[in-house]
């Protein structure tokens, strides 16, 4: 293989690992494109539609009738992926499931994409006034890792770089290097 074609190779899988959905293709196919305020203002005309919707996890609870995740919704990206700006947010789901869902699984602040078919409307009361949580029976659910922040540092070693490259720190135990230090390296031995 040609050094070019290795390189489209290597582009075109990165593209379509970049583009993958957590949520199966049969759902897809099968999802409407039903906003969280139109699935409020028309529960019984949506109610049995497929939504993908996600957003950031408020709560967890359990009853004897299975689970429930409370959202605040946020909008979707190219992947299914929730956006992080709670900004964005149009409003609150909720999430059903007959099984139990552990609150340790499904932590409070972490973002989900739930898919599957709308239940209706749920009246409650949330700080003093009661809200219409639309419900989405869970057929799918993906619960997306913490991104570790990237840090960037200038390198002046004389003899094989100058510039900019990124680091990323993983939360506590130490950074990783992506070129420049061969992988791993632990806090104290970090160049800053």
């Amino acid at each position: 293989m040609r050094m070019g074609e290795f390189i489209a190779f290597m582009l075109g899988l990165a593209v379509l690992s970049g583009c993958a959905s957590p949520i199966s293709e049969n759902l897809r196919n099968q999802a409407v494109p039903l906003t969280l305020l139109q699935a409020k203002a028309n529960p019984q005309s949506t109610r049995g539609a497929v939504v993908i919707w996600g957003g950031r996890i408020i709560s967890t609870a359990n009853t004897t009738n299975g689970g429930e995740i409370y959202v605040l919704e946020l909008p979707l990206g190219r992947r299914e992926n929730p956006n992080s700006d709670d900004n964005t947010s149009t409003g609150r789901f909720i999430a059903l499931s007959p099984e139990f869902l552990d609150p340790a699984a499904y932590p409070r602040g972490h973002l989900i994409t739930v898919a599957g078919p709308l239940q209706g409307v749920r009246n409650e009361r949330l700080q003093g006034i009661y809200y219409r949580y639309p419900v989405v029976s869970i057929e799918q659910i993906h619960l997306w890792t913490q991104r570790s922040r990237d840090y960037y540092y200038y390198d002046v070693s004389p003899g094989w770089y100058w510039g900019y490259y990124p680091q990323w720190w993983d939360g506590g135990t130490g950074w990783y290097y992506p070129g420049g230090y061969g992988g791993y390296t632990a806090p104290e031995n970090h160049p800053n």
